[in-house]
């Protein structure tokens, strides 16, 4: 089985009589990069938040690993090797680097957490250069990139982030796309919502378009980024952009 992530006839909603999500199905490989691209309310931090533990689900399954862990609290989905970087709230303002990493790290056996918070500073020399710096004072780019840093210091299999180019200057949003690139290159499957449909399709092997709630298009980016209905329907025309 080469699907790691798993999504069938999903429902939720963040109230019991009203789901957001209608029936969604969604296959991710080991080792992919996704792009869940559509409208504003088509429902793809719902979705990615519903992944992660976040949002209570009405219907339908998730599974990891062939592994079911619908009813799994966000915590223990972690544990489990799926990892979530908010579009917002993601890091401690207040707190230094390193303490943002240091509490990220509580979760693992405390005879590792040294070694995975030296990994994530090699990983991300922006922030060895500055460990006492507090969080908060961190440009936009370099507040994601400790987001990611603290997502990624468990380990996980599967790196989900929600919009991480939101707010961020054209320059910060490259940067931001090449380490996420390089991550997924080291081996971790990444699945990511993004409004910037260009930068999205130029760094994921596949894309797919909510609708409503409702998976609209599955398709590899390139194909995505070459037709021009779909484009029009669901992306505001931009699509043909990225494929420049």
């Amino acid at each position: 089985m080469s699907d790691i992530l798993r999504v069938r006839a999903l429902s939720a909603g963040y109230q019991p009589d009203m789901s957001i999500l209608k029936g969604v199905d969604l296959k991710v490989d080991a080792g992919e990069f996704v792009v869940l691209l559509g409208p504003n309310g088509a429902g793809k931090s719902t979705l990615v938040k519903t992944i992660a533990g976040l949002v209570p689900i009405h219907g339908g399954s998730v599974k990891l690993r062939g592994e079911e862990i619908s009813d799994l609290p966000a915590h223990l989905r972690l544990r489990h090797g799926l990892a979530f970087v908010p579009q917002t709230e993601n890091i401690f303002a207040q707190m230094t680097i390193r303490e943002n990493l240091q509490l990220a790290a509580q979760i693992l056996p405390k005879a590792t957490r040294a070694g995975r918070i030296a990994a994530m500073m090699d990983t991300f020399p922006d922030l060895a250069s500055r460990p006492g710096t507090r969080a908060g004072a961190l440009s936009g780019g370099q507040r994601q990139m400790l987001a990611v840093a603290r997502a990624l210091i468990v380990e996980p299999e599967v790196l989900i982030l929600d919009e991480p180019s939101a707010g961020l200057s054209p320059l910060m949003v490259a940067d931001v796309f090449a380490r996420l690139k390089a991550i997924n290159a080291s081996g971790i499957t990444v699945l990511l919502v993004e409004q910037n449909v260009r930068a999205g399709l130029s760094i994921a092997s596949r894309g797919v378009i909510l609708v409503e709630g409702r998976v609209a298009h599955d398709a590899p980016s390139a194909d995505l980024a070459d037709d021009p209905v779909v484009a029009q329907l669901y992306l505001g025309g931009r699509a043909q952009e990225g494929a420049q």
